[in-house]
């Protein structure tokens, strides 16, 4: 896992062990006039090694407080200010770019050779514990920083995985809204070509022989109506699962709207319907996807809405047909308790240009309300 400074530029470690490097340099000529190599060559170990304080920061705290060792066996007091500035941000790093139970080894074995340190050089007991709380202190502020870190970065990608598996949810039921609503519509497609087809025969017999241009007329338009169905019908196969069975019954329509305020009536919830007489010109299409809205929606007041009464309107304005279906329950949103009739409501509009507004009301309850063209035979 990235570790709390991971978006600081490649080029900030190096430059800062620089830093440090040029700080202890300056200290020992400042402390010593003429130090000794080795005291230059420890320094610049201790300085330089914060480089790499992110991609080894094991090998980092061994390098310093090696450093610090060699200054011990040679009995150099190290009461300097580079030393600092060299131990606790080995310690820091180690906290912050180790795994937590790496992390703690590796300061425990800091502290036991700080330890070792301060009784070579004989320094007093309380010197040690406070260097040694304070790196402490260090250590554990870089694994806090990190469990934060990670702690985020685990919610972001929970969040991001549910969001994916959310939108994959939302595609299949699209796809399978759709599949179904493709089935409704073929049966409504299959019918209108029978018609095709028997009627073209039809004609087809009642000509006189001698009309042979428009007898072959009629032949072609009976063949190829023919072969439509046959087409369809593999269409279907594609579309309808294995274990769906084929509907024997008719597709509803508007005129069996009354029978579903029956049932959600014989449900519990009290329906006031409010229904204009159909025109003539309404497509068997459109027919079907005005009853499906009105469906499911008082589907969805029935498993959503709790104890409710519900309110049914079908007007036919000009050109159009217009559903609204509202109740006076809770204002729950079915999309929110993973159903899919909402999908399927959008799908159906959708495929005949029409308008969809579903949403709770602000007086309390839920709304559906849907318009669609109406489209002639």
């Amino acid at each position: 896992m990235a570790g709390p400074d991971e978006r600081w530029p490649r080029w900030a470690d190096p430059a800062i062990a620089a830093a440090v490097a040029v700080v202890a340099l300056v200290d020992l000529t400042a402390m010593h006039p003429t130090p000794p190599a080795w005291q230059y060559a420890a320094a610049l170990v201790m300085a330089c090694a914060l480089a790499w304080r992110r991609r080894a920061p094991v090998l980092v705290l061994v390098a310093v407080l090696g450093g610090i060792l060699v200054h011990d066996v040679h009995g150099a007091l190290l009461n300097n200010f580079y030393t600092p500035l060299t131990l606790y941000p080995a310690f820091y790093a180690v906290g912050a770019h180790q795994p937590l139970r790496h992390g703690a080894v590796a300061a425990a074995g800091g502290l036991a050779l700080l330890l070792v340190s301060t009784t070579i050089e004989g320094a007093p007991l309380g010197d040690y514990l406070f260097v040694g709380l304070v790196c402490l202190a260090c250590w554990g502020a870089g694994a806090g920083i990190r469990t934060r870190i990670a702690t985020a970065v685990e919610a972001q990608s929970r969040a991001r995985l549910a969001e994916e598996r959310q939108a994959r949810t939302a595609a299949v039921a699209v796809a399978e809204e759709r599949a179904r609503i493709a089935r409704e519509l073929h049966d409504v497609v299959a019918h209108s070509v029978s018609v095709m087809v028997m009627q073209a025969g039809a004609l087809r017999r009642m000509l006189p022989p001698d009309q042979t241009r428009a007898v072959g007329v009629a032949e072609t338009v009976e063949r190829t109506g023919r072969e439509a169905l046959v087409e369809l019908r593999r269409m279907l196969g594609l579309l309808r699962d294995d274990a769906e069975r084929v509907p024997l019954a008719p597709q509803p329509g508007l005129a069996r709207i009354p029978e579903l305020v029956e049932s959600t009536e014989a449900a519990g919830v009290a329906v006031t319907l409010t229904m204009d007489e159909p025109p003539a010109g309404v497509s068997p299409g459109v027919d079907l996807c005005a009853f499906r809205i009105v469906q499911e929606s008082l589907t969805n007041v029935i498993k959503h809405a709790g104890p409710a009464s519900v309110r049914v309107s079908v007007g036919f304005p000009p050109g159009s047909v217009t559903l609204e279906v509202v109740d006076d329950g809770r204002g729950g949103t079915p999309a929110a308790e993973g159903g899919h009739g909402l999908v399927g409501m959008r799908e159906r509009v959708a495929v005949f240009g029409g308008r969809l507004s579903v949403g709770p009301e602000a007086t309390g309850g839920f709304a559906v309300r849907a318009t669609l063209p109406l489209e002639s035979r």
